[in-house]
C-alpha cells in the first residue's frame, strides 16, 4: 500500500489552495500511486510529490505532466499556474523592494530617462546618426512604431549627449509635475560640451507647455551667457516628446496649428549666440527635435505643410533593435550592477523582442521582474518563468487595463481585440494549442516569439520566424465611435502597437496569457468570421471604385445589418459606407422590381382589354353577316 500523503499545513494561501486542488484532481483520477503516475507523466515521483506538497511553486513542466497524467485540462492549469507564478512573484518582489529601491538595471516597462543614461545601452549607432543629423538641421523628427524605443533614445541617449545632467534631470522637475525636464529655478549643470535643454510634451494644452519650455531655455542660455569660465558651444535645443499627443489629446485644431507654426519659425531663426535675458533663446531660435509615433506623422504632415517641408531630410526612424543590439541592451546594464545573464534566458528574451511588434518594453518588463528573482548574481530561466514570464506581465497589464474602465469603453476594448485576434482562430497560437509543455517550459513555442532555437539565438541569430502569417489590420478599420481614444489607451498600456497605417497585437501570445481574451475569441468565433468577410467584401468594394454589383444583397444583407444594429458586430465606416450602400441598393432592387411588377400587371391588363375590344369586333361583325 502506497503511504498516505501529509496533510497541508492549514491556511487559505493561493499556493495551498493550488496544492489541494491537485490532489482532488489526482482523487477523482482514482489516487494513483506516485510511482504508476510518473510512468504515465514521464517524470520522477518526487517531482510530482513536491508539487501537491504546497511548499513551493513547482515547475510549469511538473505542473502540465501531473495534470495531463491525471487527466486533467492542461490548458485551464496552464493559466493557472501563470496566474500563480505572477502572483507569487509579485509577492516577493514586494518583500525585496525596500533592498532593491535604487539598485535595478532595468526600468521595467517604462522609457528610459536622463537619469538612466548609464544603463542605456545597445543605440549606440542610431543616436550617433540622431546627433549627426541634428548637427546639419534645425528641425528633426525622430519617428517610429509604439514601443520602438522613440523616447527612451531621446531622453536617455540624446539628453545626455547635450548635456544634461543625470543629475540635473533627477533633481528638476518639468513645471507641470511630469518631472521630465528642468524647473525655471534649477541651476544646469556644466558637463563637456553641454546645450541649453528644454524638454517638453505637449498634452492638452500644447502652447502653455511651449511658453514654459521657452522660458527654461532663456534662463539657461542668459546663465551660459553671463558665466564665462562654462560657455556653451551650440545652440539651444527644444526636444518635444510624445508628439503624437496633438493628434491624440489636443482638441483644439487651431492651438495645433499654432504650437506646429511656432515649431518651425523658432527652428527657422538665424543661429545666433542668444543674447542675456530669459526671451534670449526665442530670438535666437534653436534646433528642434519632434518625436511622434508613426502612425500620426503623416496626418500631421498632412495638417501642416510647412512642418513636412522643414523637416525634409532630417526624419531619423526607430525601428525593432536588431540581435545584437538587443543583447548589448539586455547584457550590459547587468554586467554593471554586477550581475549575469543566463545564455537560455538571453535566447528567450532576444527571440522574443525580434518577432514581437511590442517585444522591446515587454523584454524590459520581463528583466526588471526576473532581477528580482535572481540567483545569487545570475539572471536566469527559472528566475523568468518563476515571474510568470512574458504571460503573466501581459495578463497583469491587460487585467489592470481593463478593471479601470467604463462599461462601455470595456464593449469597446471587446470589439478591438475581437478584430486584432480573429486571425488567431484559424490556426494561430490560440487555434493551435499553443505548443507543449516541454516547448512552453522552455520558452520556446508560440508564447516565446516563435522564432528560432535557443542555440540558434543564443549564437547572435535569429532563424526562422513565423512573422509572415500575422497580418497587421489597417487603422482605418478602428474608426468607429470612441475606438480611437481606447485604442490610444491600450497603446499605452502596451497591449497594442501602432505603426503609420496599420494595428496590430504587442505580443501574438497575449490570447493565451489572458483568459479574458481568450473567452472573448471563443465566444465571437462565428462573430469574428462574418465580421472578416464583412471586412474582406468591403475593401474589395472600395478597391472596384465602389462597383455595385459587389454589394450584398437578401438574407445576407439583412442579417449582417441586424448584428451591426444590435452591437454584435461594430463595422467600420468603410464597412459602414459598404452596408449603407448595399441597403440602398436593395431598397433600389426593390423599387424596381415593383414597378416592373406594376408594369406587367399594367401590360396584362391593356392587353386583356385589346383582346376583349377584338373579340367584341369579330362577335358584332358575325352578327351582321
Amino acid at each position: 500500500m502506497p503511504r498516505r500523503e501529509s496533510p497541508l499545513d492549514p491556511g487559505d494561501g493561493s499556493l495551498l489552495r493550488f496544492a489541494g486542488d491537485l490532489r482532488a484532481l489526482r482523487e477523482r483520477a482514482g489516487s494513483p500511486p506516485y510511482r504508476q503516475l510518473a510512468v504515465r507523466a514521464h517524470c520522477s515521483a518526487a517531482s510530482l510529490s513536491v508539487a501537491a506538497g504546497g511548499r513551493r511553486l513547482p515547475s510549469l513542466a511538473v505542473t502540465l505532466a501531473y495534470v495531463q497524467a491525471c487527466g486533467g485540462d492542461v490548458r485551464e492549469w496552464r493559466h493557472r499556474w501563470q496566474l500563480l507564478a505572477a502572483e507569487l512573484a509579485a509577492d516577493a518582489a514586494a518583500r525585496r523592494r525596500a533592498l532593491d529601491v535604487g539598485r535595478a538595471p532595468y526600468p521595467g516597462a517604462a522609457a528610459f530617462e536622463a537619469v538612466d543614461a548609464d544603463r542605456f545601452f545597445g543605440r549606440e549607432a542610431l543616436l550617433d546618426r540622431l546627433v549627426s543629423v541634428l548637427a546639419e538641421r534645425r528641425l528633426v523628427i525622430v519617428t517610429g512604431p509604439s514601443g520602438a524605443g522613440k523616447s527612451s533614445l531621446v531622453r536617455a541617449g540624446l539628453l545626455t549627449r547635450l548635456g544634461w545632467s543625470p543629475a540635473f534631470a533627477a533633481a528638476a522637475g518639468d513645471g507641470d509635475g511630469n518631472g521630465d525636464g528642468p524647473g525655471d529655478g534649477a541651476e544646469r549643470p556644466r558637463t563637456g560640451d553641454g546645450v541649453p535643454v528644454a524638454l517638453l510634451t505637449p498634452g492638452e494644452r500644447p502652447m502653455e507647455a511651449y511658453a514654459l519650455a521657452l522660458a527654461r531655455l532663456g534662463q539657461s542660455a542668459a546663465r551660459a551667457t553671463r558665466d564665462p569660465s562654462g560657455p556653451t558651444t551650440g545652440d539651444p535645443v527644444l526636444v518635444v516628446d510624445q508628439g503624437e499627443q496633438l493628434r491624440t489629446r489636443c482638441r483644439d485644431a487651431a492651438e495645433r496649428v499654432r504650437f506646429l507654426d511656432a515649431l518651425v519659425a523658432l527652428a527657422a531663426c538665424a543661429p545666433e549666440r542668444p543674447p542675456a535675458g530669459p526671451a534670449g533663446a526665442t530670438q535666437a531660435g534653436c534646433r528642434v527635435v519632434l518625436v511622434i509615433r508613426s502612425d500620426q506623422s503623416g496626418p500631421l504632415f498632412a495638417e501642416h505643410p510647412g512642418l513636412a517641408e522643414a523637416a525634409r531630410h532630417a526624419v531619423v526612424p526607430v525601428g525593432r533593435p536588431a540581435p545584437v543590439e538587443l543583447r548589448r541592451a539586455i547584457t550590459e546594464p547587468a554586467l554593471r550592477a554586477g550581475c549575469t545573464v543566463e545564455g537560455a534566458l538571453l535566447a528567450v528574451l532576444i527571440s522574443t523582442a525580434a518577432y514581437q511588434p511590442g517585444g522591446l518594453s515587454l523584454v524590459s518588463a520581463a528583466l526588471a521582474a526576473t532581477w528580482r528573482r535572481r540567483s545569487g548574481n545570475a539572471l536566469t530561466l527559472a528566475g523568468f518563468q518563476a515571474t510568470g514570464g512574458f504571460e503573466g506581465a501581459l495578463a497583469r497589464a491587460a487585467e489592470t487595463l481593463y478593471d479601470g474602465l467604463e462599461i462601455a469603453d470595456r464593449m469597446l476594448v471587446r470589439t478591438v481585440f475581437l478584430r486584432l485576434g480573429a486571425e488567431l482562430l484559424d490556426g494561430g497560437p490560440l487555434g493551435a494549442g499553443g505548443g507543449t509543455a516541454a516547448a512552453v517550459a522552455l520558452g520556446g513555442g508560440p508564447m516565446a516569439g516563435g522564432g528560432g532555437t535557443a542555440g540558434e539565438v543564443a549564437g547572435g541569430e535569429v532563424a526562422g520566424g513565423d512573422e509572415g502569417a500575422r497580418t497587421p489590420l489597417w487603422r482605418a478599420e478602428f474608426d468607429g465611435p470612441g475606438v480611437p481614444e481606447v485604442l490610444e489607451r491600450l497603446v499605452r498600456a502596451r497591449l497594442v502597437v501602432v505603426d503609420r497605417d496599420t494595428v496590430e497585437l504587442s505580443h501574438y501570445a497575449l490570447p493565451q496569457a489572458w483568459p479574458r481574451l481568450r473567452g472573448w475569441l471563443v465566444e465571437g468565433r462565428g462573430a469574428s468570421g462574418e465580421l472578416r468577410g464583412l471586412t474582406a467584401a468591403a475593401r474589395g468594394w472600395a478597391g472596384a471604385g465602389r462597383d455595385p454589383e459587389l454589394l450584398y444583397r437578401g438574407a445576407r444583407l439583412e442579417q449582417l445589418m441586424r448584428r451591426v444594429a444590435d452591437g454584435e458586430l461594430a463595422a467600420t465606416g468603410i464597412e459602414r459606407a459598404f452596408l449603407a450602400a448595399s441597403a440602398r441598393a436593395a431598397a433600389t432592387d426593390r423599387r424596381r422590381a415593383q414597378r416592373q411588377q406594376l408594369t406587367v400587371a399594367g401590360v396584362a391588363a391593356a392587353s386583356g382589354a385589346l383582346l376583349a375590344l377584338a373579340g367584341g369586333s369579330r362577335i358584332r361583325r358575325a352578327w351582321r353577316w
